[in-house]
């Protein structure tokens, strides 16, 4: 995001560094999941840089945005190593990584470059799926197996789930409002207390479905009765107060022809993360 020209700072001077992955092949429900990361970087062009609620411009603490890595022709298996190694190198310059996708599934290979790096790490996944499937349509790496994929490097949560399929259900045992098993945990609601079983070091991948879809149609597989923009951004700030955030990941909008609104709460959302993390 940020890639306002007035401040789109060298990668050297940079403290965050946005990659853009721009990949659907896996997307079920609606396509064109590919053109989100232009959808928020062209939204962000409009954003005002001062946050009326902290009272900064985070943009100050130097924003570099890269060019979008199209991986058009690689076969699903192959997109983790690719972001893989992108982001690797951004770890390894200490940046603070955002990746925008694109599908969800981009985030299998930035997992493990922060698994390289944090060895007390928990992927915090807001969602309104589970994403537990080991397979669909025939590949291990669908955006409907991202979580699945993610549990075989770090352990995750998931807040917000809302759509189950019955092989997902059946792999958490799902009974209550949150279960844990197999160094998963998932939960229905943004639970505050959730915050408080989580590791040090967190990994932040968020889903734009978890949103309402009333505020966020944008996505390929919208969910009734989802979270509004003020509750999102409690929970988020609430987390960054008590956890150290390593990297994050804005995931899964489908931008809708005419309508950008919610590509423009995807750039305010990434916005305000950079200022919590910053500056709160």
């Amino acid at each position: 995001m940020t890639n306002f020209t007035e401040f789109n700072v060298p990668f050297e001077s940079a403290r965050v560094v946005v990659l853009p992955v721009a990949y659907d092949a896996t997307v079920t429900g609606r396509k064109e999941t590919a053109q989100g990361p232009q959808a928020i970087l062209e939204a962000s062009h409009q954003l005002e840089l001062w946050d009326t609620e902290l009272e900064v411009e985070p943009s100050q603490i130097g924003i570099h945005t890269l060019p979008i890595i199209k991986p058009s022709g690689t076969t699903p298996e192959k997109v983790p190593n690719l972001v893989f190694e992108k982001a690797k190198e951004l770890f390894q310059h200490k940046k603070f990584p955002i990746i925008l996708g694109g599908e969800h599934s981009i985030s299998v290979g930035i997992v493990q470059a922060v698994k390289e790096n944090y060895s007390d790490v928990t992927v915090l996944i807001l969602d309104a799926h589970a994403d537990l499937r080991d397979e669909y349509e025939g590949s291990k790496y669908s955006h409907a197996c991202v979580t699945r994929r993610i549990l075989e490097i770090a352990s995750a949560t998931v807040l917000g789930v809302r759509s189950l399929a019955k092989e997902e259900a059946n792999y958490i045992n799902l009974s209550a409002d949150r279960q844990e098993k197999n160094n998963v945990e998932i939960y229905q609601d943004l639970s505050l207390e959730a915050i408080e079983r989580l590791s040090e070091n967190i990994y932040l991948s968020i889903d734009l479905d978890v949103f309402d879809p009333g505020i966020m149609p944008s996505v390929g597989t919208p969910e009734p009765d989802g979270f509004s923009w003020q509750q999102v951004l409690k929970f988020v700030k609430e987390l960054i107060s008590k956890k150290k955030i390593v990297g994050l990941d804005v995931v899964e909008l489908c931008p809708i022809p005419n309508n950008p609104a919610p590509d423009y709460l995807g750039a305010k959302l990434i916005y305000k993360i950079i200022g919590y993390i910053y500056y709160l």
